[in-house]
């Protein structure tokens, strides 16, 4: 499935560098290729992984790259509202409040989790997203989370955006612009799968016309980063997920956290971005990011939810895609969201899918890339100026 999954992208047209407009070339397109088109489900903050890969996405679009339909938000990280009105926002400051904004759900399949008793069941998990409050310290009180996206409970990093979000629900959105581009909508769940989930359950028939779904989630042979065992986009509604995984997508990526967290941001990367700003958006970035990387030199994070984006518009650089059979486990315990993947052994075959549990879809995982290659690629689309 790698060479499947890396044909496919390098059919749609993609170029080997991202230095200018002009690496864009229509003649250089296969005329036959279908379009790339994408839609961005994110549980959305500010300048976090989830924005770069908006701005990957939205220059790529610029740039001719591919057609970048929308942004649906979900929970997660942050509520819907609070990840609504920074998307909206963040599309305003860098001129791109073309791109529609449409909300989705908040609240996973199974309801909201009961962070306090599970803590003391399983021990406290190490990242709880929206469910904490970093004001008091504690985790939050899910029925006082915000719904509003124009009226939070404390103004917004940039403040509010003049560009609504559009009226339509997020999971309609999807089923409505799959079937609209049949074979060419790749769908990025990088938040948790709750409105992909519902998408599946309210048109099935999607999974047959979307061209598939890039997931930046799970730790598959790693310790998890919320409890020990899972991380913390699956963790968040592990029904969700498995809905999605078991769908019979004609191509599933998965980007987890064992890539995801062995890839990091640091001041030199940003001092590239810095050096070679010349657009709305890594102004921005310079901007927001100042003060953390000139007080600390060795400030660094992981670079997570990036790598989706830099993958799919650029596939030379991932290095390392391996086909598994890949399910979540939904028991509720203290593996609750933990990936469970099988692999080719003595009585298994992931290519013929020989000896594989009913229902679990074949995916690529992606184990590592070319780190070289992807921070070029990072830097410069990042602060290519499109015409």
């Amino acid at each position: 499935m790698k060479k499947r999954f890396l044909s496919i992208l390098l059919a749609a047209g993609m170029m080997t560098s991202v230095m200018a407009p002009a690496m864009v070339n229509a003649e250089e397109t296969q005329a036959d290729a279908p379009v790339k088109r994408a839609i961005l489900d994110t549980d959305m903050g500010y300048l976090n992984d989830d924005a770069i890969v908006m701005f990957m996405l939205s220059q790529a679009d610029s740039l001719g790259m591919c057609d970048f339909l929308g942004v649906t938000t979900v929970g997660g990280n942050s509520w819907v509202a609070s990840g609504t009105t920074a998307t909206l926002r963040q599309l305003e400051l860098i001129g791109r409040e073309d791109i529609p904004v449409y909300m989705g759900c908040d609240i996973p399949l199974m309801g909201f989790r009961n962070m306090e008793a599970e803590s003391q069941i399983w021990g406290m998990p190490e990242y709880s997203g929206a469910y904490w409050d970093f004001s008091t310290g504690d985790f939050c009180d899910v029925t006082e989370r915000p719904t509003d996206y124009l009226n939070l409970p404390t103004e917004p990093r940039y403040g509010y955006a003049e560009t609504p979000a559009q009226d339509e629900h997020a999971v309609d959105f999807i089923i409505e612009q799959v079937h609209k581009y049949p074979g060419e909508v790749t769908i990025f769940v990088i938040g948790a799968g709750t409105n992909m989930a519902l998408a599946v359950r309210k048109d099935p028939t999607i999974v047959e016309d979307a061209a598939g779904v890039i997931y930046m989630g799970g730790a598959v042979d790693i310790p998890g980063n919320s409890s020990p065992s899972a991380e913390f986009n699956w963790y968040y509604d592990p029904e969700g997920i498995k809905i999605c995984l078991n769908a019979e997508w004609k191509d599933q990526l998965i980007v987890p956290n064992d890539v995801a967290e062995a890839v990091f941001y640091t001041k030199e990367e940003y001092d590239r971005i810095k050096e070679k700003q010349g657009n709305e958006i890594s102004k921005l970035i310079v901007e927001g990011q100042a003060s953390r990387f000139e007080k600390d030199l060795n400030a660094s994070s992981f670079v997570w939810d990036a790598i989706t984006a830099a993958v799919w518009l650029k596939p030379e650089i991932a290095t390392d895609i391996q086909e598994r059979y890949v399910d979540v486990d939904t028991n509720y315990g203290p593996n609750y969201g933990r990936v469970v993947s099988w692999w080719t052994s003595r009585n298994r075959d992931v290519e013929k899918g020989e000896g594989m549990p009913y229902g679990v879809q074949k995916c690529d995982i992606l184990f590592d890339i070319d780190r070289e290659a992807f921070w070029d690629f990072y830097v410069d689309i990042l602060t290519t100026e499109a015409e």
